[in-house]
């Protein structure tokens, strides 16, 4: 397995003949072939590169669970012309119900501090999301998901559970999650988004 090494004497586009290649991660410049792929990337890699990947959550630890049959909201929305692509987890570490809504009416509550995922980037997003806001209204069911990890004491641990989706901006949306588990639970949500 040969690897070929380019000394590029023009970075032109006048060129006769042209073969493709790539920058690796010691700045050479490598030609394409059977054994060196062109490497690729998801549009979640794409974005997280380029600084445009973002996430919030919350985390209610072993120290301070979310108490049996209590609701852990976030509410979220995104700037006009804004149409992330999101992804929603959900951990209990006992039996759990989450809910998805659109069209959300909430107030209050206590904003949620964005992460670009990039921690080179200066990027900062364009949502705004609160943790427990009062809802008046949940708006729309788009989805409601089962988290199984045991009842009262003999909880087993945690099921994850996660969803996709194209959100629309300037539209509320509420993510909860209910502990139906018998007993006080730890729980967590994230959102992780790329606009």
């Amino acid at each position: 397995m040969t690897r070929l090494v380019v000394k590029r004497e023009s970075l032109g586009i006048n060129t006769k003949h042209t073969s493709p290649s790539y920058i690796d991660g010691s700045d050479e410049q490598v030609l394409v072939s059977s054994d060196y792929g062109l490497p690729t990337t998801s549009p979640l890699g794409a974005n997280l590169l380029e600084g445009h990947v973002h996430s919030i959550g919350y985390t209610y630890p072993f120290s301070a669970k979310l108490a049996d049959g209590a609701n852990f909201d976030i509410a979220i929305a995104f700037a006009s012309g804004i149409q992330p692509k999101v992804t929603i987890e959900g951990l209990c570490v006992g039996n759990a119900m989450g809910y998805l809504y659109e069209n959300a009416t909430t107030s209050g509550g206590t904003a949620l501090a964005q992460v670009n995922l990039n921690r080179n980037s200066v990027d900062t997003g364009n949502a705004a999301a609160v943790l427990n806001p009062t809802v008046s209204a949940t708006g729309t069911l788009l989805g409601s998901y089962v988290l199984i990890g045991g009842v009262k004491k003999k909880a087993t641990g945690g099921d994850l559970t996660s969803v996709s989706m194209l959100l629309k901006p300037l539209t509320t949306y509420l993510l909860r999650l209910t502990n139906v588990s018998g007993a006080d639970q730890a729980a967590e949500m994230t959102i992780t988004w790329y606009e």
